[in-house]
């Protein structure tokens, strides 16, 4: 008893609220709309539920879209219903338990409401019920914590543990963090969270070995990953030890995609490599933004052909040709290989990636905006540009969807003069410009590091 006392007294009580909150918070958002994105997402998931994992991506009968992500995230989709399938079985022998005993049924209406509405289909046109397109936002809400531990722990390690708390409490409780899992129901943070931990055993000596592998589970969660892989590469060599880890980690990691492709399609090895890549990569998306406030959103219009020659090359090499000193730069910022300039390598290279290259979608500037509050705890100057940047980025992803409806007053500053392509976003996406220049003047200054 004397130390449940002891235990009660040591915990941070204010933390804990938030953290309530937070759950509260998501929790209440996800039954409040679902995007277009999780009915796909849906589609493949029930698919895996129903028929195995075996064929999933050969099969050539979709209601809604083929299968345009990696087989791991692919697998979650699945396990959502499996979720579903769980917890609706715990509510309908609850709800059976507390009536054959008689417990007070009469007095509880609104537990077998809810048991009702939790088995109900969502909508006339899809065979999806409430409780299983629920389901699927739980994974990504589970990761938004996962990620805010992460956060905290670097955070704490960098600078202290009051910092480390205000930090934490700022991503748990940032529109853009909420929107994305609670709302809209994507799994960016999965993907950063192994990227993260790729990047942690890569500068860790003892660790190095298993970076390979996080690094592949992080591609195969979040295809955006891969903009982060020459730079681990680069890290990797910051001595022979780490670089031979590395080398041998990379089998193991190779391994792992086999097995995925094994378990997924009797096709060869290389046959099932090509489709995929072609049915992630090559989805007909030939403009150089989509719903993007990027560098190319304000010197290009509605889709706009990346394929147009510019001064003898593609729009798109020209994308390829401004990120190179951009991931020179982070390479330079990185030459020690300690953790906090790796911190700052990855931002630079997130952030630049997502604003030079084409066919870049909102989302993918979710681990810079977490790498650039990560750095603001230690690089103080950095903290009122990332709040701009962050809100900038939640509008981003507000923008097109046009959820939640009481904020159509914003809806209609940015379709001011276009509907599809006005001055308001192109304005936003200079601001993000001026940002990134700024920010990057900004970590590129040497500091002492970790």
């Amino acid at each position: 008893m004397l130390k449940i006392r002891q235990f009660l007294k040591k915990v941070d009580w204010k933390m804990v609220g938030v953290i309530l909150v937070a759950i509260i918070l998501r929790l209440a958002l996800t039954p409040t709309i679902f995007h277009g994105d999780i009915i796909a997402q849906a589609g493949w998931g029930k698919w895996i539920f129903d028929n195995g994992i075996k064929g999933f991506y050969e099969n050539n009968v979709w209601i809604y879209v083929w299968p345009n992500q990696p087989p791991l995230i692919s697998l979650l989709y699945s396990w959502g219903f499996e979720i579903y399938a769980q917890i609706n079985t715990g509510l309908i022998l609850l709800g059976d338990f507390i009536a054959r005993n008689r417990l007070g049924a009469s007095y509880m209406p609104w537990l077998y409401t809810f048991i009702v509405w939790w088995g109900t289909e969502m909508f006339s046109d899809t065979p999806f019920k409430v409780g299983q397109l629920i389901s699927m936002k739980l994974w990504p809400i589970a990761a938004d914590f996962v990620l805010a531990y992460i956060i905290f722990v670097i955070v704490k390690k960098a600078t202290d543990v009051k910092k480390a708390k205000l930090v934490t409490v700022v991503y748990l409780l940032s529109p853009f963090v909420w929107y994305e899992s609670g709302m809209w129901g994507q799994h960016d943070q999965l993907g950063l969270i192994f990227l993260l931990l790729a990047f942690m055993a890569m500068v860790s000596e003892r660790y190095s070995f298993w970076s390979p592998l996080l690094m592949m589970t992080s591609i195969l969660l979040k295809p955006t990953a891969l903009f982060f892989g020459p730079l681990l590469f680069w890290v990797g060599m910051k001595n022979k030890t780490v670089f031979l880890k590395m080398m041998a980690g990379s089998v193991l990691a190779l391994a792992e995609y086999y097995w995925i492709t094994r378990i997924f399609s009797d096709y060869s090895f290389v046959s099932f490599s090509v489709s995929l890549k072609n049915q992630m990569f090559v989805k007909g998306e030939i403009m150089t933004w989509a719903n993007t406030f990027n560098l190319w959103r304000v010197i290009t219009g509605y889709i706009t052909d990346y394929k147009n020659i510019f001064l003898g090359l593609t729009l798109k090499t020209w994308g390829y040709v401004m990120f190179v000193p951009i991931y020179l730069l982070g390479l330079k910022i990185s030459q020690k290989r300690d953790w906090w300039s790796v911190l700052k390598a990855m931002f630079v290279v997130g952030f630049g990636g997502w604003m030079t290259m084409v066919t870049m979608h909102d989302r993918y500037l979710f681990p810079a905006v977490v790498l650039g509050l990560i750095l603001s705890s230690k690089e103080t100057r950095l903290w009122k540009y990332w709040v701009v940047m962050s809100v900038i980025f939640w509008i981003n992803m507000y923008n097109g969807w046009w959820t939640p409806k009481f904020m159509d007053w914003l809806r209609y500053i940015l379709t001011f003069d276009n509907e599809m392509d006005g001055m308001v976003p192109k304005i936003l996406s200079m601001v993000n410009v001026w940002l990134m220049v700024r920010m990057f003047g900004i970590v590129r200054k040497d500091k002492k590091s970790l």
